[in-house]
């Protein structure tokens, strides 16, 4: 299921994105247009890593990034959407943001609650020493794979789920920018 919210003005602070980073009028999703949008596509239990990768997919192309950065990105939202699986309960949603037609910024969620572990994984990783797990372990390479394919820009933090209101988590990271094929 899929579906599109508009998110109040003031919300367009919390995204990090200055008004700089949007694209001026005469190129594609520009024109002066400060709608900020939420693509919202609800996920299946089993299929989330699928379901993931074939949304965000579609989004960036539709915005025209360049291969290696949409790679990047279905990279990131498989492993999001393998943890949420594997470590939390659903429902399972995948979030788009998008100002003025670009994505920006892209959600994991999921009914969980707990933050403390991803938290603490996700501070060592932004202010301590990056470190490798086990080279042969089977585990633990989610997050730290998403903070280097992001180049740093990965969160987590408490949030309300689109549908039926109840309270999860999601994991985020910031999108790579159209004009670029890259992050910024």
């Amino acid at each position: 299921m899929r579906a599109q919210q508009p998110v109040p003005k003031e919300a367009l602070q919390r995204t990090g994105v200055l008004a700089a980073d949007r694209p001026p009028a005469g190129v594609p999703g520009g024109g002066g247009d400060d709608a900020f949008r939420v693509l919202v596509t609800m996920l299946r239990a089993g299929s989330a890593s699928r379901g993931a990768r074939a949304a965000l997919r579609e989004a960036l192309e539709r915005a025209g990034v360049a291969a290696d950065g949409v790679s990047d990105a279905e990279i990131i939202v498989a492993e999001l959407a393998a943890n949420a699986e594997k470590h939390a309960c659903g429902p399972y949603e995948l979030r788009v943001h998008c100002l003025s037609g670009i994505p920006v910024w892209c959600e994991m969620v999921d009914g969980g609650h707990g933050l403390d572990g991803i938290l603490a994984i996700l501070a060592g990783l932004h202010t301590g020493p990056e470190h490798d797990p086990a080279p042969f372990a089977e585990n633990g390479r989610g997050l730290l794979l998403a903070h280097r394919l992001s180049y740093g820009h990965c969160y987590a933090y408490p949030t309300t789920m689109s549908v039926g209101g109840g309270a999860g988590k999601a994991v985020a990271f910031a999108l790579p920018a159209p004009s670029c094929g890259g992050y910024r």
